[in-house]
């Protein structure tokens, strides 16, 4: 069993572009949200390799209540 701390979680935001053109302006036909975070990224890591881990922090507010409910998505 592995721990994780993770001090800072965070919020990821992706976005798609088909023809990302610099200097332009770039339409996103896609967007998604994820947990974040050094820990976080790691825990999921260790989770996709077959290794039991536990991650440890602090949430509050909607930043944690949304990284709470994709976690365990």
């Amino acid at each position: 069993m592995i721990y994780s701390v993770t001090l800072n979680p965070s919020i990821d935001f992706i976005v798609r572009v088909k023809d990302f053109q610099l200097g332009e302006t770039n339409r996103a036909y896609e967007d998604n949200f994820f947990a974040g975070g050094k820990g976080i990224m790691v825990s999921k890591l260790l989770k996709n390799v077959g290794t039991d881990c536990i991650n440890l922090g602090f949430l509050g507010g909607f930043t944690g209540a949304f990284i709470e409910q994709n976690l365990k998505n």
